[in-house]
C-alpha cells in the first residue's frame, strides 16, 4: 500500500503541474484511502477540489486532515484553501503564509498563494509567489505556465511565450506554447496575432484538435471566410471520426448541429455516461428539440440517480412541456437530494401556480426565501468563522 500511495502521489502531482485537476483530484482522493495520514496529500486534494468547485469534496477532505492532524502545517494549507473557496482572500492569506512559515520550501504551498492572488486580482504578488516556487524547483511546470500568464496579463507576451516553451520543454504533455499564447491573444481581442499563434501550433503539432477550433473561430470573426471554410474541412477530416475530441470544442464555440452529432455518436459509444447524455440534452433543448431534450435527460437521471442537477434540469423540461405535475414531482426530487436547491423550488412553486394551487405554491415560496436566508447565513459563518486548525 506504502508504494502503491507513493506511486499514485506521484502521478497525482505530475497531473496537477500539467493543469489537470480532475485527474490529480482522483489519483489525491485514493492516495488518501491508502494513506489516511498523508496530510500533504490532503491539501493537494483540497486545492484540486477548489480548483474545480467542488465544495463537498473539499469540505470532507479538509475535515479529515482536522481529524488527522489538527496543529499540521498542511491542515492550516487546507483552511487556507477553504477560505479562498470561499473568497475571504484576507484570511486565507494570512493561514497560507502560516502555513509557510512552519514549511517555507515546499513548493505546493507557494502555488496555492500564487492561486490566490491570481484570484483575487493582485498580479505583484502572484509573479512573487511564482518566482519563490522556481527559486525551491526550477523545473516545477505549473509555476512556469502560471508565470507566463500573468506576464500575458501583464502585456508581456514575448516574455509569456518564453515561460511556456520552457514548461513544454520541461512536460512534453503540456499544451502547445503557441496554443497558449494564442488563447492570450484571442482572450485580449488580438485576434490577427492569435490565428498567427494557432496556425504555429497546428504546424508543431497537427493532430490537438484545439488550435486548430481557435483558429477557425479567429477566421470567421475576421471576415476570413474562405480560409475558414478550408479549416473547417480540415477539422471535419481529421477529427471527424473522434467525437471525444471534439464535441466540447464544438459546444464552446456554440456550434450547436456539430455539438449535438458528435455528442450523440458519443452517447452511442458510452451510454453509461451520464454526463454525456446532460450535455445532450442541454444541446437538444437550446435547438428546440425538447422532446429530444427530455428523453436524454431521463437517460442521464437514471444513470446518476443522485444527481440533483438532473432532477432540477428534468423539472424545467417537464415545466416548458405544460407537464406540470412531472415538473412538481422533478423538483421535490431535486430537493430531497439537496435542500438548497433554489432553482428547484422556483419550479416547484411556479407549477402549483399554473396548476391553480395558490396556497401551496406561496407555501414552497415562502420556504425558498427561508433557505436563501438560511445558505446565506452558512455561507457568512463559513466566511468569517473561526479557524478550526491550528492557527485560530
Amino acid at each position: 500500500d506504502s508504494s502503491r500511495a507513493c506511486q499514485l502521489t506521484e502521478q497525482g502531482v505530475q497531473a496537477f503541474y500539467r493543469e489537470d485537476e480532475e485527474t490529480a483530484l482522483d489519483l489525491f482522493l485514493e492516495v488518501i484511502q491508502l494513506s489516511p495520514d498523508n496530510l500533504r496529500v490532503h491539501y493537494l486534494a483540497a486545492l484540486c477540489a477548489c480548483i474545480l468547485s467542488e465544495e463537498e469534496t473539499l469540505e470532507e477532505v479538509c475535515n479529515h486532515a482536522l481529524a488527522t492532524g489538527q496543529h499540521h502545517p498542511y491542515t492550516v494549507a487546507c483552511e487556507a484553501v477553504r477560505y479562498l473557496f470561499l473568497a475571504n482572500f484576507a484570511r486565507a492569506e494570512d493561514l497560507f503564509h502560516r502555513a509557510i512559515m512552519a514549511l517555507p520550501d515546499e513548493p505546493n504551498l507557494h502555488i496555492g498563494l500564487g492561486l490566490l492572488y491570481e484570484e483575487s486580482g493582485d498580479l505583484v504578488k502572484g509573479t512573487d509567489a511564482y518566482r519563490r516556487v522556481l527559486e525551491i524547483n526550477p523545473d516545477n511546470v505549473r509555476a512556469r505556465v502560471a508565470l507566463g500568464v500573468i506576464y500575458a496579463m501583464n502585456g508581456e507576451y514575448a516574455s509569456a511565450l518564453d515561460e511556456y516553451r520552457r514548461a513544454k520543454e520541461l512536460d512534453p504533455a503540456v499544451e502547445n506554447p503557441h496554443q497558449h499564447l494564442g488563447r492570450d491573444y484571442y482572450h485580449d481581442g488580438l485576434l490577427s496575432e492569435a490565428a498567427a499563434e494557432f496556425a504555429q501550433a497546428i504546424e508543431e503539432e497537427p493532430d490537438q484538435p484545439g488550435a486548430w477550433f481557435y483558429l477557425l473561430d479567429c477566421a470567421i470573426r475576421l471576415n476570413r471566410i474562405d480560409e475558414a471554410l478550408d479549416i473547417y474541412a480540415s477539422i471535419r477530416e481529421r477529427f471527424g471520426d473522434k467525437p471525444e475530441l471534439t464535441a466540447g470544442f464544438y459546444e464552446y464555440f456554440h456550434m450547436r448541429k456539430e455539438a449535438i452529432a458528435a455528442l450523440e455518436e458519443l452517447a452511442r459509444r458510452q451510454p453509461g455516461d451520464a454526463e454525456v447524455w446532460f450535455r445532450l440534452s442541454r444541446l437538444c433543448a437550446e435547438a428546440g428539440r425538447y422532446e429530444e431534450a427530455r428523453q436524454a435527460a431521463e437517460r442521464a437521471a437514471r444513470l446518476a440517480p443522485e444527481s440533483g442537477n438532473l432532477f432540477t434540469w428534468l423539472a424545467q423540461l417537464a415545466f416548458r412541456a405544460e407537464d406540470y405535475q412531472q415538473a412538481i414531482e422533478m423538483s421535490q426530487t431535486a430537493i430531497r437530494l439537496n435542500r438548497y436547491d433554489q432553482e428547484a423550488y422556483q419550479v416547484m412553486s411556479d407549477a402549483l401556480l399554473y396548476l391553480g394551487r395558490a396556497e401551496e405554491s406561496q407555501a414552497v415560496s415562502e420556504k425558498l426565501e427561508e433557505v436563501r436566508n438560511e445558505a446565506w447565513q452558512q455561507y457568512q459563518a463559513k466566511f468569517s468563522g473561526q479557524d478550526q486548525s491550528a492557527a485560530s
